[in-house]
C-alpha cells in the first residue's frame, strides 16, 4: 500500500471526533501504521499517566479510587490527549507522534491546548450574552443563562473530567453539534448560537415573535429553532414577494407560490432557494463569511423541508402569515384572596390521608374559596388523574382556562422539566379537554388564549 493510499484511508473524516485518540489507535493499527508493541507501549504509559492523575485527584489520601472514578480519568486523560492529536497536519502525522512521543507529553500538550479552548469558549459566551436576541421562548432563555451553560464554566474540571458536558442545554441548533465532547462540544455549540443571533438580530425582535406566533402561538414552551424560523421564514417572503424586513407574508402570496412551485422539478425549487438565501444576503448585507457559511451549511434542512411542503401541498404550514397575539381582545381573570397558611396545611394532610375519592372532592369543595388555592391543591394533594378530572366536572370554564394558562400542554415535548405533579395537571387537563364536546372545547381555548391575569 502506498503512502497516498493510506492517507487517504486515513481520512480524518473517517474517524471519532468524540474519541480521537482511541479512534486514530484501532485505525493506525488496522491500516499497518502501528504494531502490537506500539500498542502495549502505549497502554502501559496510559496506565502509568492514570495512576500519576489518580494519586493526584486524591492528593495522596488513597492507593486505590472507585473503578467509576479511574475510568472517568482515563476518558479525560485521552480526551485531552485526542486534543493535541488533532492539531497535528493529518492522521498519519498523529500515528507517527504516537510511535515517537510519550503519552505524558502528549498529554501536556493537549492539556495547554484544552486550556485554550475553554478560554476561547469564555468568550464566546460573552459574545452570545451579548447579542442574544430578545424572546420569551424558554428553551432559548434557560440554555444560555447561567442554570444553563453558565453551569458549564463553573463545574467543568478540565485535569480529571475533561470530556465530559455539566450543562444544561435544551436549545436546539438549525445545524446541531455532534461527534464533539467536553470543551469542544462547548466551543462549538456557543459559536454556532452566535452566528444564529447575528443573523436573527438584522430583524426586529417583535417582527420575529409576530413570526413564531404564527407558527405556534404557544412556541415560547416549545423546542424550536429561531434561527431556522427566521431565515425559512425570510426565504418564503423572498420567493412569494412578501415583506422580507417585517417577514410578513399573506395567505395569498403563499397560495400562489405553492400553485407556482408545484409545477417546478425539485433541483428547480433548491435552485430557487438557493437564489433566494443569495439575495438575502445581499439585503442584509451580511458580510461576516463565516455566517454566510454558516447560512449556506443551513439550507438542505431548509431546503427540504419546503420541498416536503410543496410535494404535499402543505406550504401555508411552513410559510406562516404573522400573528399578532396582542390585538387580540384581552380578559381579566382575578383569583379571590388564599386561605391561611396554617388552614391550608391542615387541609392537604387530611386529603393525604382520605382513603376515598369522594371524601377528598367533599373537602375540597367546602373548604377551597380562591382559584390559587385550587391550582396549590392540585398540585400538593396527590390526586389521582381520576379525582382530578372528577374535580374538573365542577369547575367553570373560566377556571379551566385559567389553569390551561398556567399549566399548558400544548406540545408533547415541553422545554423546561417539570415535577411528576405539574406533569399529572397537565396531563389530566389535556384529556379532560379531549373528551369535552367540541363547542365547548373551543371556547375554553379561546379564554384561555385571551386571559390576562390582575
Amino acid at each position: 500500500m502506498t503512502d497516498i493510499e493510506k492517507r487517504r484511508i486515513m481520512d480524518r473524516t473517517n474517524l471519532s471526533g468524540e474519541t480521537y485518540f482511541l479512534s486514530l489507535l484501532q485505525a493506525g493499527h488496522h491500516y499497518g501504521f502501528l504494531t502490537d508493541s506500539d500498542l502495549e507501549k502505549i497502554q502501559r504509559q496510559c496506565l502509568e499517566l492514570l495512576a500519576a492523575k489518580a494519586d493526584e485527584w486524591s492528593r495522596g489520601k488513597s492507593s486505590s479510587i472507585r473503578t467509576e472514578r479511574a475510568e472517568s480519568i482515563m476518558k479525560s486523560n485521552l480526551y485531552t490527549i485526542g486534543l493535541y492529536l488533532k492539531t497535528l497536519p493529518d492522521p498519519e502525522a498523529a500515528v507517527q507522534e504516537l510511535k515517537t512521543a510519550t503519552v505524558k507529553d502528549m498529554y501536556q500538550k493537549g492539556r495547554k491546548i484544552l486550556g485554550a479552548k475553554l478560554h476561547t469558549a469564555k468568550h464566546f459566551y460573552h459574545l452570545v450574552l451579548k447579542n442574544k436576541i430578545v424572546t420569551v421562548n424558554e428553551a432559548y432563555n434557560a440554555t444560555l443563562g447561567k442554570s444553563g451553560i453558565g453551569i458549564f464554566f463553573n463545574t467543568y474540571n478540565p485535569d480529571f473530567e475533561a470530556h465530559e458536558i455539566p450543562a444544561s442545554i435544551d436549545y436546539q441548533l438549525c445545524r446541531p453539534v455532534t461527534d464533539l465532547a467536553g470543551v469542544e462540544f462547548i466551543q462549538k455549540y456557543l459559536e454556532n448560537v452566535y452566528l444564529e443571533n447575528e443573523f436573527c438580530r438584522h430583524f426586529a425582535a417583535e417582527d420575529i415573535h409576530h413570526l413564531l406566533s404564527g407558527y405556534d402561538e404557544n412556541y415560547q414552551h416549545l423546542l424550536i429553532n429561531i434561527f431556522e424560523q427566521v431565515l425559512t421564514g425570510a426565504i418564503g417572503c423572498l420567493l412569494a414577494g412578501g415583506n422580507v424586513r417585517k417577514l410578513e407574508i399573506n395567505p395569498e402570496e403563499v397560495r400562489a407560490l405553492q400553485e407556482e412551485l408545484s409545477g417546478d422539478e425539485d433541483r428547480a425549487i433548491a435552485c430557487k432557494i438557493r437564489k433566494a438565501a443569495g439575495d438575502l444576503s445581499e439585503l442584509e448585507n451580511l458580510t461576516r463569511p463565516s455566517l454566510r457559511d454558516y447560512i449556506e451549511k443551513s439550507l438542505p434542512k431548509i431546503t427540504a423541508n419546503i420541498l416536503h411542503a410543496v410535494r404535499t401541498n402543505t406550504l401555508d404550514k411552513t410559510f406562516v402569515p404573522p400573528l399578532h397575539p396582542e390585538r387580540k381582545p384581552s380578559i381579566r381573570f382575578f383569583s379571590n384572596a388564599k386561605m391561611a397558611d396554617e388552614a391550608y396545611r391542615e387541609m392537604i394532610a387530611e386529603l393525604l390521608v382520605c382513603r376515598f375519592s369522594t371524601d377528598k372532592l367533599a373537602l375540597i369543595r367546602e373548604k377551597v374559596k380562591a382559584f390559587d388555592d385550587l391550582e396549590d391543591v392540585l398540585l400538593d394533594a396527590r390526586l389521582s388523574v381520576k379525582e382530578i378530572l372528577l374535580l374538573f366536572d365542577s369547575l367553570g370554564d373560566m377556571e379551566i382556562a385559567a389553569l390551561i394558562k398556567r399549566h399548558p400542554f400544548h406540545s408533547d415535548v415541553q422545554a423546561v422539566e417539570v415535577s411528576e405533579a405539574e406533569k399529572t395537571l397537565r396531563f389530566s387537563l389535556k384529556t379532560f379537554l379531549e373528551k369535552l364536546p367540541s363547542e365547548r372545547r373551543e371556547r375554553i381555548l379561546s379564554l384561555a388564549d385571551r386571559l390576562v391575569e390582575e
